[in-house]
């Protein structure tokens, strides 16, 4: 199980193991997964010297449009 922490104070659990992003929803609190073919990550940061990329976590939060 994977933890995906929103807002600082707020924490989920996740159970599928796989990478994935994540679309965090700010008017129910409700975290979901998107496509995962759908997500591209371009380039990253050069990690310092000392240190390795172990992980990248995406959420992309959204809220409903009104209409």
């Amino acid at each position: 199980m994977q933890e995906v922490t929103v807002e600082g104070t707020k924490s989920f659990f996740d159970t599928r193991m796989d990478d994935h992003p994540h679309f965090y929803w700010e008017d129910t609190a409700e975290l979901t997964d998107p496509p995962a073919d759908q997500l591209g990550i371009a380039r990253l940061p050069r990690a310092p010297r000392e240190a390795e990329v172990t992980r990248v976590d995406v959420v992309i939060r959204l809220r409903r449009c009104a209409g």
